[in-house]
């Protein structure tokens, strides 16, 4: 029977060991569990109590390096604990490694990746260690930011950690375990405005938030700025409208494009900067899933932004 492996990611004191100890705490999830091995990487202020290892049937092997963790060494603590499940604490220093992301044996299973931020210290670090976070959160299944006040600016955090990784779920917490609800909330525009005009440096936020909710927009009049990025074949009426956002640097960069059509395209080329009003339609994809599409019924050249790129800050 697979032992389902949870990788624990983030900063040392970012909340990884609290975290694991408060989903051991929760009795619907440790339902049918009989013995949790935790691997641990590194040491915060937060300890595994012998106390609290006994009255929950845990145990917890320390490793100095990320690189002692080879699937022999896994075999041979399988053999020795027979876990139900395995967490592992991983040091925030360092990227994720191959053998956890597509390297693990058939008999522990990556079934989750979870990650903790502190709200209090996220901007500094993102600011300074970019590089270190893109890591963390890249391959993030669920992120949690804990430490919030309601004055904590919900904008900011989400569109770093969207511009991250689009597919990871969100949760705000005070306290560990406690959710907030944030004053700013995370959108920087009126979402039930006649006429919903996405200034320059909201146009990542909007972006984001109309991919993980397209019906939202299903329908909304809006004003869009941004480069004519990609022409699409077969079409004379249509193109992709965009802005590239930075994920980790320069070097490394996403678009975030919508199709835009009703417009006449002989009179534009790839890098023109256009500002185009329209309504927005939901539409279809082939994988089964949502999309926008922008019905144009205005458009004219834009000034070029000094820098182009949306850092969602």
């Amino acid at each position: 029977m697979p032992t389902p492996v949870y990788l624990f990611t983030g900063f040392l004191d970012s909340g990884k060991t609290t975290l694991i100890k408060e989903t051991m705490d929760d009795a619907q999830f440790m339902e049918g569990t009989e013995r949790t091995l935790i691997l641990c990487f590194e040491q915060g202020e937060t300890e595994y109590e012998e106390s609290w290892r006994d009255s929950h049937n845990a145990f917890v092997e320390y490793f100095d390096s990320t690189k002692e963790l080879t699937t022999e060494r896994m075999r041979e603590l399988d053999t020795i604990y027979h876990p139900s499940q395995v967490f592992i604490e991983y040091n925030g220093s360092e990227p994720v490694s191959e053998t956890l992301l597509q390297g693990m044996p058939d008999f522990w299973p990556l079934v989750e990746i979870l990650t903790t931020v502190d709200a209090t210290t996220f901007e500094t670090f993102v600011n300074n260690m970019r590089g270190i976070m893109f890591e963390q959160m890249r391959w993030s299944d669920v992120i949690i930011v804990n430490r919030c006040t309601p004055d904590t600016n919900g904008r900011m955090l989400r569109g770093n950690i969207k511009a991250i990784n689009k597919r990871a779920n969100i949760f705000y917490e005070g306290k560990f375990g406690v959710p907030v609800e944030l004053k700013s909330g995370t959108l920087p525009f009126d979402i039930n405005a006649e006429l919903i005009d996405i200034k320059d440096d909201d146009y990542g936020l909007w972006y984001m938030d109309c991919m993980e909710d397209p019906e939202k927009y299903n329908n909304k009049k809006v004003i869009l700025r941004g480069i004519y990025s990609e022409n699409i074949p077969g079409y004379h009426k249509s193109f992709i409208l965009g802005r590239r956002a930075m994920v980790c640097c320069a070097a490394d960069t996403s678009l975030c494009g919508v199709t835009v059509t009703g417009v006449d395209i002989t009179q534009m080329k790839i890098g023109d900067w256009l500002e185009i009003e329209g309504t927005l339609k939901t539409v279809d994809m082939e994988n089964g899933g949502k999309t926008v599409v922008l019905y144009a019924s205005r458009a004219q050249f834009y000034h070029p932004l000094q820098d182009p790129y949306v850092y969602f800050s």
